[in-house]
């Protein structure tokens, strides 16, 4: 299983805000404050009219380095999903992927390819009240992807889009409810 599967088991990771990425210590209070204002500005401005997005990359620290990408939008997700009601916000974390110019076969799909395909495009965070029509249109064109449903304890889609001879492709984590740490291996 990849490194960036293998954090989630960890039972006690999100109560202890203490995570490991690149066996480097995480501290996800250092990242809270940041997203919690981004949560707040979204929420008040109503600015996923406007798709406004939070980059991984852009938080600093840890999340620069391309290779930290996955793991770390994963482990912000649970923080992120852990700072609003679940019954009124729902995030949606868009991890692109390198495009390719031919179709993808979705039951190739597995963690170490995904790992390998990440895009030179930093995954993104939104933030959508529920229920969203935006949210439900977008997951109307992607493939549900069960194992890694399973694995993440949310809701994981492929979406793949031919634009100008290249297939587009993102894997989508939507998220409404904060993710499950226990019994994942």
């Amino acid at each position: 299983m990849p490194d960036f599967l293998l954090f989630i088991t960890v039972s006690s990771a999100l109560q202890s805000d203490l995570l490991m990425i690149d066996n480097t210590p995480l501290d996800i209070n250092q990242y809270t404050i940041q997203l919690k204002q981004w949560v707040e500005e979204v929420v008040r401005g109503k600015r996923w009219e406007h798709f406004d997005d939070l980059h991984i990359d852009t938080l600093g620290g840890q999340f620069q380095r391309p290779g930290r990408w996955i793991e770390g939008s994963l482990l912000l997700l649970g923080a992120l999903t852990n700072m609003y009601d679940p019954h009124l916000y729902q995030t949606l974390l868009v991890i692109r992927l390198t495009p390719t110019t031919i179709p993808t076969v979705v039951q190739e799909l597995d963690s170490v390819l995904l790992e390998k395909e990440v895009d030179t495009t930093p995954p993104s965070f939104y933030l959508f009240p529920q229920p969203s029509p935006v949210v439900t249109a977008t997951m109307q064109k992607t493939v549900y992807l069960p194992k890694f449903s399973q694995q993440l304890q949310q809701q994981v889609y492929f979406q793949e889009q031919l634009d100008e001879g290249e297939y587009e492709r993102s894997l989508m984590v939507l998220a409404a409810m904060p993710i499950k740490t226990e019994g994942l291996c």
